[in-house]
């Protein structure tokens, strides 16, 4: 029998400590571990905008580490 790799994209899951408050003009959340800052009208939106910033920021560092160890490899 024959064996098939299948590739599927996986979402990780771990805590980041971020900090939110509200302020005149909305709900601020900041992530300082990160330097990421999000403003929202609302708390859920802030807390969106937080997890869609992270995961950016998470995304452009393992791009960097991918060119990074191609640029080794050649």
């Amino acid at each position: 029998m024959a064996h098939h790799a299948v590739s599927l994209r996986v979402t990780p899951c771990f805590r980041v400590e971020c900090q939110f408050w509200l302020d005149d003009d909305g709900w601020n959340g900041n992530a300082p571990e990160f330097q990421i800052s999000v403003r929202a009208a609302s708390f859920a939106d802030a807390k969106a905008d937080m997890e869609l910033a992270l995961a950016r920021y998470i995304e452009s560092v393992l791009r960097e580490h991918r060119m990074a160890k191609a640029g080794q490899a050649a």
